[in-house]
């Protein structure tokens, strides 16, 4: 799982100029799913307390969020985890 594409960009905004380096995450598919999945499964078994959000999993393993929400569903699935709290934006999730 390495970073695919680096670009350095710049915005504007109020007649300052920013530059901020933008990448793009790399995607899950079939065995690496599945391997990510029971790495996950057996990390939050051990732990006594987890607290987890799908952010803090894409930034760790370097993929993308859309990726991580997937395996944090099929853990609460699993019964590893459940929903603590979700809003719009953040969802926030601890050992059942």
């Amino acid at each position: 799982m390495s970073i695919s594409d680096k670009r350095v960009r710049k915005k504007r905004r109020w007649g300052k100029v920013f530059e901020y380096t933008s990448y793009e995450r790399s995607l899950l598919v079939g065995d690496e799913y599945n391997a990510m999945l029971k790495d996950l499964t057996t990390e939050y078994e051990k732990r006594k307390s987890v607290v987890v959000t799908p952010q803090e999993i894409a930034a760790r393993n370097d993929i993308r969020v859309s990726a991580a929400k997937q395996l944090l569903t099929d853990l609460e699935e699993k019964k590893i985890l459940k929903k603590a709290f979700s809003n719009r934006r953040l969802t926030v999730y601890m050992k059942a």
